[in-house]
């Protein structure tokens, strides 16, 4: 498949060095020092699943130069998509897929207002990297896991191709929802009691889940969104204890991202 990776951080360096590595038509689009590194010196994956090094990368800042791709996956924070929506524009084509990748629950409604809800896939993807410098990409935990899905709710044919291509790469633990919804705000669920208490706090997630005053802020976060989500219809398991666990897993110096 031609993908374009567009936003090459951490998160998206890290899903385009492991789909390049597989053998697709991977196209990094970035800017500023980070181009000139992806331009000059390709792309670095230190990875505690096994490095990457990609010497030669086609990387741009340019959409118009790409041409029409199977999927975009767009690795922006939220507040970009609206001017990142009307930039990916000319790689949309009628079969393209548009997969989010952005915390929070409202990607897709944002991306699809500008390119079309069709081509609009949700996405959750959940691994723990950081742009050291430019053109490498430190890997520090998580699987790699990306669960997306249709929005519609179905297993339709080109979701179940993008299963398979993203099955092939080495470092991605894909998964094919028919429930997208849900998991978007079991992120969401996550991504407050994590990112909300790491920005109180300043501190590392192993200091403030060892503090039991902090650890029982995480839970009353955790209900909170389970009551949001509820109120639009989006039913959440019960057991919250496994989204504890999971950020229990997760390496001590995690830090909320900015």
């Amino acid at each position: 498949m031609r993908i374009a990776i567009y936003g090459t951080g951490a998160v998206g360096g890290y899903y385009g060095a492991r789909l390049a590595q597989s053998g697709e038509d991977v196209i990094f689009i970035a800017r500023g020092e980070n181009l000139q590194a992806l331009q000059t010196k390709g792309l670095y994956l230190d990875s505690i699943l096994g490095d990457v090094h990609l010497p030669v990368v086609n990387a741009t800042d340019n959409p118009e130069t790409v041409g029409i791709v199977d999927v975009i996956i767009p690795c922006v924070k939220t507040w970009n998509i609206p001017e990142v929506a009307l930039m990916m524009r000319p790689m949309v084509g009628p079969d393209t897929m548009i997969v989010t990748t952005q915390n929070g629950v409202d990607a897709g409604d944002e991306f699809g207002k500008v390119l079309g809800k069709e081509h609009v896939l949700g996405g959750a993807v959940r691994v723990f990297a950081i742009l050291k410098e430019p053109g490498y990409v430190y890997h520090g935990g998580g699987s790699g896991s990306f669960v997306f899905g249709e929005f519609n709710h179905q297993r339709t044919p080109r979701a179940l191709r993008l299963l398979e291509t993203l099955r092939q790469a080495h470092g991605i633990e894909p998964e094919l929802t028919t429930d997208i919804e849900a998991e978007l705000w079991k992120k969401e669920m996550m991504i407050g009691s994590f990112g909300g208490i790491g920005a109180i706090t300043r501190s590392p997630m192993g200091v403030y889940r060892s503090i039991p005053e902090t650890r029982a802020m995480r839970i009353v976060l955790l209900e909170r969104s389970k009551r949001v989500a509820a109120a639009v219809c989006v039913r959440l398991p019960d057991d919250k204890m496994s989204t504890i666990r999971t950020l229990d897993d997760r390496p001590s110096a995690a830090i909320t991202p900015l």
